[in-house]
């Protein structure tokens, strides 16, 4: 490994964030549309300072989001107010506003630099295209929306703007469950439940991903699967894109948030694993089809809920080749250190394959200490990282190289819901593989990431 030590001058930057947006201002909000923004879609973020009327932010918030959605719509599930980092809170949902059709929806607390609080709304189309072409800049708009928050005037209890004003509703639904469990009797060959609780997070992890997969093309036979569903959505607060995929078996059992090949799949030492015995979140549970629309059973309520949103998985061709570049992201997180990584698979029409991938991570301790930003790339050159710290007057770094691409290239075969990997160094595996059918395959899917085509 090569290493160089260098110094350099730090300069600042001008990151042109609001270039793309049309801003307006009023009372203690700011509102941010993009100019770009086609003309049947919607996205508006709204940032608004507030008074927490001596409520912790969490209260606060879950008193807010029910609030707001009286004058927007009907919420398609419950809400769930979830800790985002330094302290602060958010919550995602989906409505229907008056006007038909769904809008999703998202808030997440904030702080100025003087102590007060505000909180952002996003409002946007059902659009995981959408949302990754703005809501991915949600990091670049931050700083000048705080600066502008911070010259408005003294903080209100309620303020927010939307498109979608209408009549009151309340909120509706169940949250989305997980599974049912089997029996509780030790599979044979299996660790007990007991031994199993004891091991630590990633060893439970590692144990199932190795029980659960039989020799290729020995386990779950497809004339056994109802249909495949997958799930896709776009986390606002976090920066990604995320997808379960469920398998509905013939015999009314269903497998949630799949990552394994379904020929790979042991369904029977997985409900032992997956199942509530061994797992506190387990993955099976039962299905039913009602007016063509799929539920599934939350074991927990025993209440049926609607997969909503859900587009049939289709298998790859035996031997299918494919001509194009796919992409994922993620990070962009709204609050803390600024994180970004971006992956991508060219496949080549002779069945050669090529990974590329970037990450980069940049953070000031908590304003405790020096700036620190990593930048890491690996691609069928290599891998190359840099590291560096400034502070004051002065700043270093350290740049690494290491000749490791053949790690990055190889050959690919496609057969139905797998994809199989030879790569140059030697390393072979297979992984979940499908087409969403509505995306005319404008994505795939690959173990539990989903891959755009790259624009040209």
């Amino acid at each position: 490994m090569k290493k160089a030590l260098f110094i350099f001058l730090l300069c600042p930057l001008l990151a042109f964030a609001q270039q793309g947006w049309q801003a307006t201002t009023q009372a203690n909000t700011v509102i941010y549309v993009p100019t770009d923004l086609p003309s049947d879609k919607q996205f508006q973020l709204t940032f608004y300072r507030t008074n927490l009327d001596g409520m912790d932010k969490k209260t606060w918030l879950a008193q807010h989001v029910q609030a707001q959605q009286s004058a927007l719509g009907k919420a398609t599930k419950k809400w769930k107010i979830k800790p985002e980092e330094q302290g602060e809170w958010g919550a995602s949902n989906a409505y229907t506003p008056v006007s038909g059709g769904k809008l999703s929806i998202t808030y997440a607390t904030g702080t100025l630099t003087n102590g007060d609080s505000y909180v952002y709304q996003m409002i946007a189309s059902p659009d995981v295209g959408l949302l990754i072409k703005y809501g991915v800049k949600l990091n670049e708009l931050k700083p000048y929306a705080e600066e502008q928050l911070m010259a408005l005037q003294v903080p209100t209890s309620v303020a927010t703007t939307t498109k979608t004003p209408s009549k009151p509703e309340a909120p509706t639904t169940t949250p989305s469950t997980t599974s049912q469990s089997d029996n509780e009797t030790t599979h044979k060959g299996l660790v007990s439940a007991s031994a199993f609780k004891k091991m630590t997070g990633k060893q439970r992890r590692q144990y199932v991903h190795k029980q659960i997969r039989t020799r290729p093309n020995q386990g779950l036979d497809l004339s056994d699967v109802e249909t495949v569903l997958v799930d896709v959505r776009f986390n606002v607060n976090r920066g990604s894109v995320t997808s379960d995929t469920y398998l509905l078996l013939e015999d009314g059992t269903a497998y949630t948030n799949c990552e394994t090949p379904i020929r790979d799949l042991n369904v029977e030492v997985s409900k032992k694993l997956e199942g509530s015995a061994y797992s506190q979140t387990p993955k099976w549970t039962r299905w039913k089809k009602k007016g063509g629309k799929y539920y599934i059973q939350n074991t927990k309520s025993k209440k049926w809920e609607l997969l909503e949103d859900v587009e049939k998985a289709l298998p790859g061709k035996k031997g299918q080749r494919l001509n194009n570049t796919f992409w994922t992201f993620s990070g962009s997180h709204f609050f803390g250190p600024q994180t970004s990584h971006k992956g991508y698979y060219k496949f080549k029409s002779d069945g050669r394959f090529e990974i590329s991938s970037s990450t980069m991570r940049g953070g000031d301790m908590g304003g405790t200490g020096p700036y620190v930003a990593t930048v890491s790339e690996s691609d069928k050159k290599g891998s190359r990282g840099t590291t560096v710290v400034s502070g004051g007057n002065i700043g270093g770094g350290v740049n690494s190289r290491r000749n490791d691409g053949n790690k990055n290239t190889g050959t690919y075969h496609i057969d139905g819901y797998t994809i199989e990997f030879h790569h140059d160094n030697g390393w072979v595996h297979r992984e979940l593989f499908h087409f969403p059918k509505e995306h005319k395959k404008e994505y795939i899917h690959i173990e539990d990431e989903v891959y755009w085509i790259k624009d040209k």
